[in-house]
């Protein structure tokens, strides 16, 4: 007699637990760059001249005498937030026939939103990968991901030139996945670790307490350059360099920051009707501008693997 076989008793469905999908985890770029949120699309923000604030005049003054008098220069920059936007149609036709665990507009609301960060994390990274961006930019004389090089004493400079340069530490380390592989894997910090650490595993908080950073991210981030319907050129969006600046955790005043994203309204989601297409279409916009504020604030070695 035959048995029944597996094809059978068991017709395929779609799996209700997982379905895949590709996307970023982490960005990174609201951490390099604070967002700032402005009540004007454009304006103009106040830039106190740095030199003024570190020129030594104060002295003694004789019984009977007038303080020394003397003045700061102010200034302006401005801004001009642009609006960044993407959408996508659920029709009504593949929401009905949709199978579990697929929810069109959960979707879509996340695929568009990702769109909005994803393009944001590419325009932060590019202002902050650019040397000609900054005050202090330099090549390490011998690439990090040779064991012979230096990459602490070359951080360490790195360090003293922005401090030196605007009174203050930086305490932002940013870099790409490629150049974290390449110094956790040296053998100077290696050696730093191996005696109080099992494994001698090199971990981000290293480079806090050793450089005095605050933040140490790593960028993962990874794009497509490719049109649609070509071939994907996947590529990282973070590149091969490390970047350190002064940026305060939020908006402040009279501080240094090197950058922020300033961002009018917010970021929203918007949906709304086409009715001859029978379909819903899920809207993520956002109005903002990536400024680099204080390009004394920060520095960068690239070039570095």
């Amino acid at each position: 007699m035959a048995r029944p076989t597996l094809r059978d008793v068991h017709t395929d469905g779609p799996m209700t637990q997982i379905s895949i999908a590709y996307h970023n985890a982490d960005y990174i770029a609201e951490q390099v760059f604070p967002v700032v949120n402005v009540t004007k699309k454009s304006d103009t923000f106040f830039v106190f001249d740095k030199d003024d604030w570190f020129r030594n005049v104060a002295s003694l003054r004789a019984p009977g005498n007038r303080a020394n008098r003397m003045d700061y220069k102010l200034t302006t920059a401005s801004y001009n937030c642009l609006n960044y936007a993407l959408a996508k149609g659920v029709p009504d036709e593949v929401r009905a026939n949709a199978d579990a665990p697929l929810s069109g507009d959960i979707e879509a609301a996340r695929f568009t939103t990702n769109g909005l960060l994803l393009a944001l994390e590419i325009r932060v990274a590019d202002l902050v990968s650019t040397c000609g961006n900054w005050a202090n930019a330099s090549n390490p004389g011998t690439k990090w991901n040779v064991d012979t090089s230096d990459p602490f004493s070359d951080i360490d400079n790195l360090t003293d030139a922005v401090s030196g340069t605007i009174g203050r530490a930086p305490n932002v380390a940013t870099m790409s996945w490629p150049v974290w592989q390449a110094l956790r894997r040296h053998p100077d910090f290696i050696d730093r670790v191996k005696h109080t650490r099992a494994g001698g595993r090199v971990v981000a908080t290293d480079f806090m307490e050793w450089f005095g950073f605050e933040k140490v991210l790593v960028g993962h981030p990874i794009k497509n350059t490719a049109l649609e319907g070509e071939t994907a050129v996947i590529s990282r969006i973070w590149g091969d360099m490390l970047w350190a600046g002064y940026v305060p955790a939020a908006a402040a005043l009279m501080e240094p920051a090197a950058g922020y994203v300033l961002e009018w309204q917010g970021r929203q989601v918007e949906v709304f009707r086409e009715d001859q297409e029978k379909q819903d279409v899920f809207s993520a916009e956002h109005w903002t501008d990536e400024r680099i504020t204080a390009s004394d604030a920060g520095g960068i070695y690239s070039d570095v693997i």
